[in-house]
């Protein structure tokens, strides 16, 4: 593997780790001011304020859910990262999972997320992303029934 896919993996750990703990500094440093995002919605095409409100609004679920008493235990996973490479940009792919078990929740969604990576000045940053639901075979059946 070359060092760029290499260093491209340990921004994307970097990645993951932020997102877990919802760290607003790290994610406002790893996306680009200039992101365009797509959402597992499709439309409308989101910017980095867009994600930083989200990650706000997940910081006031999250402490909420700890002052209701209740355990919570939640992760995020990546599983299945590919990356290439073009000189000073790389691209990564894989199913990112969360699962979010409480009192009154429990959540298992599984996500595939395409990431555009570019080095500006010594560092990487994400410039572009895609993120789509990953159905299961009892969802995509309902989708067919209906069609």
């Amino acid at each position: 593997m070359s060092e760029t896919a290499q260093e491209i993996l340990r921004q994307e750990q970097a990645l993951a780790h932020a997102k877990r703990t919802l760290d607003l500094e790290a994610l406002d440093r790893i996306y680009a001011d200039e992101l365009l995002l797509t959402g597992v919605l499709g439309e409308p095409t989101c910017s980095k304020s867009a994600i930083i409100d989200e990650v706000k609004r997940g910081i006031a679920e999250r402490e909420r859910a700890m002052t209701s008493g209740g355990p919570i235990v939640t992760s995020c996973d990546n599983e299945d990262v590919k990356v290439a490479t073009y000189g000073d940009a790389g691209i990564a792919s894989y199913r990112f999972v969360v699962r979010i078990k409480g009192e009154n929740i429990d959540v298992h969604r599984r996500y595939r997320t395409t990431n555009v990576w570019m080095k500006r000045q010594g560092r990487w940053q994400i410039v572009a992303a895609h993120t789509a639901f990953v159905l299961d075979p009892r969802q995509v059946a309902t989708l067919t029934e209906s069609a």
